[in-house]
């Protein structure tokens, strides 16, 4: 199935709740990048150590490495609403007290890189949400053109960002750029606030915490097409990296660069990211995502080997311009790939594990490259980073992304789970067993099946599956299978019935028709030995 496109790229603009929240975050984000430019400005003229510098973004990106996934968590199972509102504030006073204390003339690196590490922390809990929000706000047709508007508005605030910053900084100091940010994050706050968000109706016990974050590994552990996506999106932002994390030395310590002439330079990859976000969808169009994934992957390859062999002002600022093309080609083709592969459930959860995977090759990547330029040189971590580009289309390249060629129906089933059992809802472990009787000749055509059945049980949050055999053949020439799978409590397996897609009911039925009944039969047994579940049970279910 050829993926739905909207009949206009500005057709989520109608939506008056995208559209408010769109310019805010837009507004918020040129804050973000603005505070960018004095972080990496004030660092380095407080040491002349690449390390120290790369370690600005190491700072800003590291938190999403730890908490991409409970940061995912947290927005499937709680109000996306109030917990987006938090976060703001909290990087709101972050912000604050990063210029009070910049003022004060109190700021060392290490209150700078600790500054930077609660930002992120802040950047981090929120980023997941404003992904999962995005299906939300349009219908499913406007979803690809709300994404590549998003993407637009974040590069957009990349190119006008910088360029602000470098002024601001240039003619105020970095304090004002820190207090700018710190304002610009009431913009998110208050539309947020103003926003009637459809509260989802909700018949079983919510999830929990440590729970919540357990499915959400497993669903990654079990999905082929999300592991896909997330191995692309590692091997393009490890040497990627690189730019954000030494550009600040090449401008400022190689380029000698004044702060208003680094702005407009970091404002280059923006510019290219706005620049051919119009050209996007004519070129997936005529293109497949995984030629273009391979085809700006070597645009930033070229860009990146440039630079780091001709280090002039004007030829870096045209790479870094065909940098920012290839990251918005790139990321924004991943993250429509995730939004179409994902169910609703655990969308968030799955763009917490994408962040991760972003935060983690934005912040070790940053590390890497600031110690490889440390003993190396700064020509030879922009020639290395240009090469494992390369390397990684040859290792990764044949990995292709499906969903938009084959997009699956991710649309919830509305069939009702099973009759009701009296099983309490908090009761537990429950063993789950399906009885199959299939034909001898269909043997092997139902072993397969259930191969993708097993996929599916394991990532939809079974803790054990199993597939047994009765030896012998009854009279009717049939073989007595059971499938047996364990789930954490009764009210855990409902929800487990309520995530299965329509894609999803194709799979079981593949495995269903083989029975003579069209249906296995189906037995709920909850175990008996300890009736009353330890507070870490508790917690954990």
């Amino acid at each position: 199935m050829q993926e739905v496109r909207p009949q206009s790229p500005l057709a989520p603009m109608a939506s008056r709740a995208f559209l408010a929240i769109w310019i805010a975050s837009m507004a918020s984000n040129i804050g973000t990048q603005v505070q960018s430019v004095g972080e990496k400005w004030q660092m380095a003229h407080l040491t002349s150590s690449p390390l120290l510098i790369a370690l600005i973004e190491t700072g800003t990106t590291l938190p999403v490495l730890g908490l991409g996934l409970a940061a995912g968590a947290l927005a499937d199972i709680l109000d996306r609403r109030h917990l987006l509102i938090v976060t703001q504030v909290f990087m709101m006073l972050v912000a604050g007290a990063l210029a009070a204390l910049t003022f004060m003339g109190q700021i060392t690196p290490m209150v700078l890189l600790g500054m930077s590490l609660l930002i992120g922390i802040g950047s981090a809990l929120s980023m997941p949400a404003f992904q999962a929000i995005v299906p939300e706000l349009l219908p499913r047709r406007d979803l690809g053109a709300g994404v590549a508007l998003n993407s637009a508005g974040f590069n957009a605030s990349r190119a006008l960002g910088p360029a602000l910053g470098g002024f601001v900084v240039g003619l105020l100091g970095a304090g004002w750029a820190f207090m700018l940010n710190a304002v610009s994050f009431l913009a998110v706050v208050t539309v947020m606030a103003r926003w009637k968000r459809p509260v989802p109706t909700q018949d079983l016990p919510s999830e929990r915490f440590l729970g919540a974050m357990k499915v959400g590994f497993r669903y990654a552990r079990h999905s082929r097409p999300l592991q896909v996506i997330l191995l692309r999106a590692l091997g393009y932002t490890w040497f990627a990296a690189v730019i954000f994390s030494l550009l600040p030395v090449l401008a400022i310590h190689h380029l000698h660069l004044g702060s208003t002439s680094f702005g407009l330079l970091m404002g280059c990859i923006g510019a290219g990211a706005v620049g051919v976000t119009p050209f996007l969808p004519a070129l997936r169009n005529r293109f497949s995502a995984n030629q273009l994934l391979a085809a700006f992957s070597l645009l930033a390859a070229a860009a990146q080997f440039t630079i780091a062999f001709v280090p002039h002002t004007p030829t870096v600022a045209f790479c870094l311009f065909c940098t920012g093309m290839g990251w918005i080609a790139v990321l924004s083709t991943i993250n429509t790939a995730i939004q179409l592969s994902v169910p609703s459930w655990v969308k968030a959860r799955a763009f917490g594990a994408y962040q991760m995977v972003w935060g983690g090759s934005m912040a070790l990547g940053a590390a890497f490259w600031g110690t490889v330029a440390q003993h190396l040189g700064l020509r030879s971590a922009f020639a290395l980073s240009a090469a494992g580009l390369g390397l990684t289309l040859v290792f990764v390249g044949k990995r292709r992304i499906q969903a938009f060629d084959e997009e699956p129906d991710m649309s919830p089933h509305r069939e009702a789970p099973h009759s009701p059992s009296p099983i309490p809802l908090d009761a537990g472990p429950i063993l789950v067993q399906l009885e199959y009787r299939i034909p001898q000749e269909a043997r092997e055509e139902f072993l397969t099946a259930m191969t993708e059945v097993r996929r599916l049980r394991l990532r939809d949050g079974a803790l054990r599956w199993a597939l047994f055999e009765e030896p012998e053949i009854n009279t009717e020439s049939l073989i007595h299978f059971i499938e047996s799978y364990l789930s954490s409590s009764m009210g855990e397996h409902l929800r487990q019935h309520h995530r299965n897609t329509q894609a999803d009911r194709e799979t079981l039925g593949q495995a269903y028709r083989f029975d003579p009944q069209g249906h296995p039969t189906a037995r709920h047994l909850v175990a008996v030995n300890d009736q009353t579940p330890s507070l870490i049970q508790k917690i954990w279910h």
